[in-house]
């Protein structure tokens, strides 16, 4: 009766654990088309064997556990070129609306720089003509609207940079919420469960994990109870088991119109903006920083080298009356450079301004002087170049050479004051035309009689000369080379977001190799599983005719 007993017992165990199979199998097809679902499997283990004087006998199986096919690394490659293909894909996507932009013919600087010397040629051909003077003006007024309007649409892009920004901190922080109930609820189950795994609640925290992947880079770490902590930027813990932190916006410390990202950890915050990459927040500060910047202040400086070129030369002749030449357009070299206070510098500390004194060597950038309260040093942005540094304030005016701007300092300053300096960056805006009548435009040179194009001669020879970079550009090359660089940027950040689509795809493919559910291989476990529970519930049949069979004989 003992050993029909185990025989019976060994059955049951078997037919118990491909039932659990058979459940398992047909879970996974069901969910085929669930996106983030991972292939679950039964792991079985053979009970302990009973001893005997002729050896051990076996007493069926045990269901360990039902887990996930998941493979760690093959997730984290997932989560790591998910978020690098996003931010590459968003920084060339920004890119792209500004390379359009700067090459479209119609609508960008050549064209209308070209109109405008055609114009100065026209009147150097007929210099009394007003009718060729009022064109002039015409062209002059086109070609500053121009500027202007290139300059609004990158305003218009940093506030789209500001407005994505604030939205996509608010979708972090609703996925980082719902990672944290997901880690109460997971270290909950699985206590529940007696330590097994909770696997739809994995694969629900897995998915939101790859969801905030596409919207900033992260690192996570899986604590020995369950729970999963994730690390943002240069380690700043955004979920930390079920406690979740928070992004959001603050005012850049000296340009108000710029928003920075910055974390939260419930009694302070402070900007991380330097310290974010990958994902869209990724994406989206590395094309303010490294393609709206740049070029905002490359057409800034192209306006004011052309301003002051015709400016300069404009003065040097006589108008139609005979009184010496006035600016043609706004003094834009002397009002445009600005210096922006720190948030954080001493209340009392004076102020800083910038004077352009060589538009020929002015760079395309921005600076940051820092004073830490011995000596200031000075940075060009652009390049992270230190251009300046180990001066007092006793050393204002400061004129840097190299850069053709010339520094000055009213009041006093404090350790750790710092100020941004922006020689160019508003040139561009701020463009317009400041003669208002045909008849002042100086077209003769000075002292010569009405009818003379010395001076207009000389203006409209300013589009071929040097006049720029260090005397290697003209106002048309500086353009070209800006759409040229911003090109070859938005280009390669193209090609560098194809090739993250196919090593995430690659990525992708693998990890289903794994954790994917194959139908063909369900439909075959499907069928061993089927047979084996034929073959177990057959057992327990011939199980039954055994006992049958003892009982009959028995009862003889």
């Amino acid at each position: 009766m003992a050993n029909t007993g185990n025989m019976l017992s060994t059955a049951v165990s078997g037919l118990q654990a491909f039932q659990r199979n058979l459940v398992t199998i047909g879970n996974n097809i069901s969910n085929v088309n669930t996106e983030g679902f991972s292939r679950q499997s039964v792991e079985l283990a053979a009970r302990a064997p009973n001893a005997a004087s002729n050896g051990f006998i076996g007493t069926g199986v045990n269901v360990v556990t039902v887990q996930r096919v998941y493979n760690q690394f093959l997730f984290d490659q997932v989560v790591s070129r998910n978020s690098a293909f996003n931010q590459l894909d968003t920084l060339q996507t920004m890119a792209s609306g500004i390379d359009e932009l700067l090459s479209n013919d119609d609508v960008g600087l050549n064209p209308v720089i070209q109109n405008f010397f055609n114009a100065l040629q026209d009147v150097a051909n007929d210099p009394t003509s007003i009718p060729a003077r009022q064109v002039l003006i015409s062209e002059a007024a086109i070609l500053s609207n121009r500027f202007q309007s290139f300059d609004q649409r990158f305003e218009n892009l940093n506030d789209s940079v500001n407005s994505q920004l604030m939205v996509t901190t608010a979708e972090v922080n609703n996925i980082a919420s719902s990672i944290a109930g997901l880690n109460k609820d997971i270290v909950l189950q699985q206590s529940l469960a007696g330590g097994q795994p909770p696997n739809s609640l994995l694969d629900q925290r897995d998915r939101l994990v790859s969801q905030l992947s596409e919207l900033i880079s992260v690192n996570t770490n899986e604590s020995s109870d369950g729970s999963l902590n994730v690390f943002i930027g240069n380690g700043q813990t955004l979920v930390l088991g079920g406690e979740a932190r928070t992004l959001s916006t603050v005012r850049n410390e000296f340009d108000l119109s710029r928003l920075e990202v910055s974390f939260d950890t419930g009694t302070t915050s402070f900007s991380i903006s330097g310290q974010l990459n990958g994902g869209k927040i990724g994406g989206l500060l590395a094309f303010r920083e490294n393609v709206l910047d740049p070029v905002q202040d490359s057409m800034g400086r192209i306006a004011i080298g052309l301003v002051s070129a015709i400016n300069v030369q404009h003065q040097l002749g006589d108008d139609i009356n005979g009184n010496p030449g006035g600016l043609f357009f706004n003094d834009i070299v002397s009002t445009s450079p600005e210096v922006l206070s720190s948030t954080g510098n001493n209340l009392a500390s004076g102020t800083v301004s910038v004077a352009i004194n060589d538009t020929n060597l002015i760079q395309a950038s921005e600076y940051r002087l820092n004073y830490d309260g011995a000596t200031f040093s000075l940075t060009r942005l652009a390049d992270n170049t230190v251009v300046d540094s180990g001066f007092t304030v006793t050393d204002f005016p400061r004129t840097v050479t190299s850069d053709g701007i010339t520094l000055s300092l009213t009041g006093g300053v404090s350790a750790g004051d710092s100020f941004l300096i922006r020689p160019v960056r508003n040139g561009a805006g701020d463009i317009g035309v400041a003669i208002s009548s045909a008849a002042e435009f100086a077209g003769a040179a000075s002292g010569n009689a009405l009818g003379d194009n010395s001076n207009v001669l000389a203006l409209a020879a300013l589009q071929s000369q040097k006049v720029m970079g260090g005397s290697t550009e003209n106002f048309q090359s500086a353009y070209a080379r800006l759409v040229s660089e911003v090109g070859m940027g938005t280009r390669e950040a193209t090609v560098n977001a194809n090739a993250q689509r196919s090593l995430l795809d690659r990525a992708m493919e693998s990890q289903q190799a794994v954790s994917g559910v194959n139908l063909d291989e369900e439909a075959a476990n499907l069928l061993k599983f089927q047979q084996a529970y034929q073959a177990a519930a057959q057992v327990i049949r011939i199980s039954d005719d055994i006992f049958q069979t003892l009982l009959s004989v028995i009862g003889r």
